[in-house]
């Protein structure tokens, strides 16, 4: 599981950043001086605290999550940096467990079974209300001169939840050129994940046992033992001033995962003409994933105070996923010590090869891949928020931040021969979500 607050909703699209491009991105914004936190002073051991609080709640019941979150760096002095940040998160509330409505009630049993079980009411999509996790995850990095135009950043990075554990490691090389008005810059990343799923890892496309079937009421059916997965990052950029009021940022990056990329909580609903459920089997996806994400930023100062961003962001991947997500952002400084900043952001993405809201019955014998999470599949989702800052003096900021988001999904690969009769049905329901987010930043 991964949470990135601001882009939990965009957790439900799939194809959002994948958590290691993001370390990437954010070394090469850190080693070009414009990451957000960095000491301004060369005054030694001096940390500068970046800490706050995410709250993000969907409508309808569904996921709600708290992060607390602390970032901190100390400039060593000689253009040397340390830091590190740990972050919390805590989720709970319904998510999909991929069946398909039905007109009559259908009960499940929880991914830890013990006689747990929820009934979905007739028409409804099946949710599952004992979803709950906790994730503590930590980063810590370096970053150093290698000549007057070059420097190097490393870091590590971990993550633990009860079900899953993750180690990674990362490196940025920048290169000054044309008196520091061109940087190029490219990074490495490595992870290894391990997850060890609550009855060990179903074997997929096998028959989850349901809780109205049969006297075992576990929720499992015939299970292996844990997996892992190895996942290679690669990024190359190039940030370019135009003049004293603008920039121009250009990333490439390409990820690489073999192992274990099937989620093993997640399930299909095998359909008749009728659209009744005849079982569920467990989803499959491919063991293997290449991602290429191609980005583009601008920033530009206006009027002498203000400041706009702009950015477009173009993913594909070996899944069948593509994607398309642009943001804007104007910062309006209405005083010397205040700030307000609206942003805005589209994001679309088509569905996966393998994404299918329900199986016709025999179809599961048949295909090679198959998955109903919905952030798999086929959807249009915009975000709009509004951020107040207030400067409090020496390095201190307060901050908060509203946001909005929608998400539009379509409904695709619906099986032939039910698809009169599932077109009774919502597959594909829209999702809402709103964001609080509180910061404060200060010298320690």
């Amino acid at each position: 599981m991964q949470l990135n607050p601001v882009s939990r909703a965009e957790e439900m699209q799939a194809a959002d950043a994948s958590r290691r491009r993001k370390q990437l991105v954010a070394a090469t914004l850190s080693l070009l001086g414009m990451a957000s936190g960095n000491p301004a002073s060369a005054e030694p051991l001096k940390w500068t605290i970046d800490s706050g609080l995410l709250y993000y709640k969907e409508g309808g019941g569904r996921v709600q999550a708290i992060e607390p979150v602390v970032n901190g760096s100390v400039d060593l002095g000689g253009e040397r940096l340390l830091s590190a940040g740990v972050v919390l998160d805590t989720l709970s509330g319904a998510t999909p467990n991929g069946a398909a409505p039905w007109s009559q009630p259908q009960t499940f049993t929880s991914p830890s079974g013990k006689g747990k079980s929820y009934t979905i009411a007739p028409g409804d999509t099946p949710l599952d209300p004992t979803f709950k996790d906790t994730r503590i995850a930590g980063n810590l990095g370096y970053r150093f001169p290698l000549t007057d135009v070059s420097k190097l950043q490393v870091g590590l990075n971990g993550s633990k939840e009860y079900d899953f554990l993750s180690a990674g490691a990362n490196a940025l090389y920048a290169y000054d050129l044309n008196e520091h008005n061109t940087t190029l810059s490219a990074g490495l990343g490595f992870e290894f994940d391990h997850l060890n799923p609550v009855g060990g890892a179903p074997n997929p496309l096998t028959h989850r046992v349901n809780a109205p079937i049969g006297d075992a009421n576990d929720g499992e059916g015939l299970s292996g033992p844990s997996k892992s997965k190895n996942v290679k990052d690669v990024l190359v950029g190039i940030t370019q001033v135009i003049d004293p009021s603008s920039l121009v940022q250009f990333n490439y990056s390409l990820s690489l995962s073999n192992g274990y990329e099937t989620d093993p909580y997640k399930f299909l609903s095998v359909v008749d003409e009728t659209a009744q459920p005849l079982y569920y089997v467990y989803e499959k996806r491919p063991g293997s994933r290449t991602r290429h994400a191609f980005y583009a930023e601008y920033k530009r100062s206006l009027f002498g105070r203000d400041s706009i961003d702009l950015s477009y962001r173009f993913f594909t991947d070996s899944w069948g996923i593509r994607s398309h997500t642009a943001d804007v952002a104007y910062r309006w400084n209405i005083s010397p010590r205040s700030y307000l900043e609206p942003s805005a952001r589209y994001y679309k993405q088509s569905a996966t090869d393998f994404y299918k809201p329900a199986l016709f019955f025999g179809e599961d014998t048949t295909i090679d891949y198959a998955s109903a999470d919905p952030r798999l599949g086929d959807f249009s989702a915009i975000t709009g928020g509004l951020k107040y800052g207030h400067l409090l003096g020496n390095n201190q900021e307060f901050s908060v931040r509203l946001q909005a988001y929608k998400q539009f999904a379509t409904t695709t690969h619906v099986p032939g021969q039910a698809a009169t009769a599932l077109s009774a049905f919502d597959l594909s329901p829209n999702l809402s979500a709103v964001m609080l987010s509180i910061g404060y930043r200060f010298n320690w």
